[in-house]
C-alpha cells in the first residue's frame, strides 16, 4: 500500500507527544488519538520504532528485519493510517530510528543473522554485524547453553536445523550428518555457555546486551539495505522528523549523520545523546539537536534548593554510613563493568596491541576514566588527555603501557581509536546509569539520565544561562522532562524535590 509522495519542508514541531507503538497499541490506535493530539497543541506525533522487532518485543529497538513495518504493530496499512491521520490533523510525524544494532533472540526471524550462522564468513551479510573472525577459528560464539548442558544429549537435529530446546540454528550445507555434537562441531557458530557472554564474545553488542548484535552502518551496502525502508516512509507517508537512537555505538556517528541528512535533507533530525556537565554537541554534526537528556537536567535542578545540600548529604551519610561522593561512585562503578559484563570488549581491544604487556588493564583504566561518554577524535582530544592523567594518577603502574597504547588511541584512522571510542559509551552507560545511580542514593530524584548527581540543585541564573545558551546553539533541539528510559517520571521527581525544602521532617520520617 502506497500513498502519493508529498513534497514538504523542513519543519520544527513545535512539541512532540511520544506514542510507544506495540502490539496492543498499534498505528491504527495511534491513528485514532491525532485529533486529541492536535486539540492538546503538539505539533507531531513521535512514534516509537516501527520496524520488525524480535516476536513479543514491547520496546522495538531489537529490530530483526528492516524490510518492513512490523505487522504486530500495524504493519503498513497502519504507517498509511497513522499518516493519513497525521496530514488531517495538520501533524508532523517523527519515527525512531535504531542504527547501531539487530535483535538476535530469535535467528530465525534475522534473516540477516541467520545467513551469517549458516555461511559464516561467506554469507553475503556477513559485512553487516561487527564479528571479530580472528578468533575461536572464526566461529561466533552464542551464549547460550546452560551450567548443565550437554551437547550429546541436549542438541537434536531437525531438518536442516540444530535446536537447544526451544533455540533454533541453521545447518551450514552438506555438513548435517551424524550425531547433533557432531552437527555442532561443523557449524560456523559455537553454542556455549551463557556465562561467555561476559568473557568471550566475538561480536559487539549493544552495551552487554547479548541478544543485540551491533551493526557496520559505515558500510554503504549496510547503510543503504538498513535504510532503504526508513527512506520510503519519508517519501511515501509523510514522515517529517527522525529521531536516532544511540548515534555513540556507531563507528563515526558524525558521518552517519551527514550521510542520513543527505539521502533525507526535508527531515527534522535529533539525536539522543547524553551529555556530561560543560560538554556541547559536535557543532557540525546537521542535526536540529539533541533529545533533551539535558534540558531535563536543567529543570530537575531548578526545582532543588542548592541551599539545603550540607544537611541532605549530612542525613545520607548519617543513613548509609558511605562517604564515597559521586565521582568515586561513577569510578567504582565502570571499574566493576570492566571487570564483568564488559570484559570481552574489553579484550577485544587489547587483542590489537599483543605486544604491550598489560594492554587489557591499561585500557581498562582509561575507559574508567574517560569523563565523558565518547570523544569523536580529532574533536574531543581534550577527553582523552583528561583520561590519561587520572588514569596514571590512579594506577602508575601502568603508565609505560598507557603512554605506549596512546598514539594509536589518538589516530582517527586506527581501528583500536575507532573501538576505543565505541567502548567508552558502553561503560559509562553501564556503570553510571545502571550501577552508580543504585548506589549513590543522596537525592535520587537527580539520578535520571543526562543528569549529574554528584551537584545538589542549581540557582535561577544558572538554569537561564543554560537556556540561553540553548537558544542560540540548538534553538531545534527536543527538550524533555520525561522519556521512556527516565527512571521517575517528571510529577515524581518535582514532588521529590520538595524533599529538600524539609529537611528536618524528611530526616525525621526516615
Amino acid at each position: 500500500m502506497s500513498q502519493t509522495k508529498v513534497a514538504m519542508t523542513k519543519t520544527v514541531p513545535s512539541a512532540t507527544y511520544r506514542l510507544q507503538v506495540t502490539a496492543d497499541f498499534t498505528l491504527f490506535e495511534a491513528a485514532a488519538v491525532t485529533g486529541y493530539l492536535s486539540e492538546l497543541g503538539v505539533g507531531a506525533v513521535y512514534v516509537s520504532p516501527l520496524l520488525q522487532s524480535t516476536t513479543g518485543s514491547r520496546h522495538g529497538y531489537d529490530v530483526a528485519d528492516h524490510r518492513y513495518v512490523d505487522p504486530a504493530r500495524g504493519g503498513e496499512a497502519g504507517l498509511a493510517a497513522l499518516s493519513r491521520a497525521c496530514q488531517v490533523a495538520g501533524l508532523g510525524l517523527v519515527v525512531d530510528i535504531v542504527p547501531n544494532h539487530m535483535g538476535v533472540a530469535t535467528p530465525a526471524e534475522n534473516h540477516a543473522w541467520w545467513d551469517v550462522l549458516r555461511l559464516g564468513r561467506r554469507s553475503s551479510f556477513a559485512p553487516w554485524f561487527d564479528i571479530d573472525w580472528q578468533i575461536n577459528d572464526g566461529r561466533i560464539l552464542i551464549p547460550v547453553l546452560g551450567d548443565d548442558a550437554n551437547p550429546a544429549t541436549d542438541l537434536r537435529v531437525e531438518g536442516d536445523e540444530l535446536h537447544y530446546y526451544e533455540h533454533r540454528y541453521p545447518i551450514a550445507p552438506g555438513t548435517g550428518q551424524g550425531s547433533a555434537a557432531e552437527v555442532h562441531d561443523r557449524q560456523h557458530y559455537q553454542l556455549v555457555s551463557f556465562r561467555f557472554a561476559d568473557t568471550s564474545q566475538n561480536y559487539r553488542r549493544f552495551f552487554a546486551e547479548t541478544e543485540l548484535a551491533s551493526l557496520r552502518v559505515e558500510d554503504p551496502g549496510v547503510f543503504r539495505a538498513t535504510h532503504a525502508e526508513i527512506l520510503r516512509w519519508v517519501s511515501d507517508y509523510a514522515v517529517t522528523g527522525l529521531r536516532v537512537d544511540h548515534p555513540d555505538g556507531l563507528v563515526d556517528p558524525g558521518r552517519y549523520l551527514h550521510q542520513l541528512a543527505a539521502v533525507v535533507p526535508d527531515c527534522w533530525i535529533t539525536v539522543e545523546k547524553i551529555t556530561e556537565p560543560g560538554e556541547r554537541l559536535p557543532a557540525a554534526w546537521p542535526v536540529a539537536g539533541m533529545t533533551g537528556y539535558d534540558a531535563l537536567s536543567e529543570v530537575n535542578a531548578l526545582l532543588l534548593d542548592p541551599a539545603r545540600e550540607d544537611i541532605m548529604t549530612e542525613l545520607y551519610l548519617e543513613l548509609t554510613g558511605d562517604d564515597r561522593d559521586f565521582e568515586q561512585q561513577i569510578a567504582d562503578g565502570k571499574r566493576m563493568v570492566v571487570s564483568t559484563i564488559m570484559r570481552a570488549e574489553v579484550r577485544r581491544l587489547a587483542r590489537l596491541v599483543p605486544q604491550i604487556d598489560d594492554a587489557v588493564a591499561a585500557i581498562a583504566e582509561l575507559a574508567i576514566a574517560f569523563p565523558v561518554y565518547r570523544s569523536y577524535l580529532p574533536l574531543g582530544a581534550k577527553y582523552l588527555a583528561e583520561a590519561v592523567r587520572r588514569a596514571a594518577d590512579r594506577r602508575p603502574q601502568l603508565v609505560s603501557a598507557i603512554e605506549a597504547i596512546l598514539p594509536r588511541l589518538s589516530d582517527p584512522s586506527d581501528e583500536l581509536c575507532v573501538r576505543f571510542q565505541q567502548l567508552t559509551g558502553a561503560i559509562m552507560a553501564k556503570g553510571v546509569e545502571d550501577t552508580a545511580y543504585y548506589r549513590y542514593t543522596r537525592f535520587i530524584g537527580l539520578n535520571e539520565v543526562g543528569g549529574y548527581p554528584g551537584t545538589f540543585g542549581s540557582e535561577i541564573v544558572q538554569f537561564h544561562t543554560a537556556q540561553q545558551r540553548r537558544a542560540e546553539v540548538s534553538p531545534a533541539g527536543m527538550t524533555t522532562l520525561s522519556t521512556h528510559d527516565t527512571k521517575r517520571s517528571e510529577d515524581i521527581r518535582a514532588r521529590l524535590a520538595v524533599l529538600a525544602e524539609l529537611p528536618d521532617e524528611w530526616g525525621a520520617t526516615v
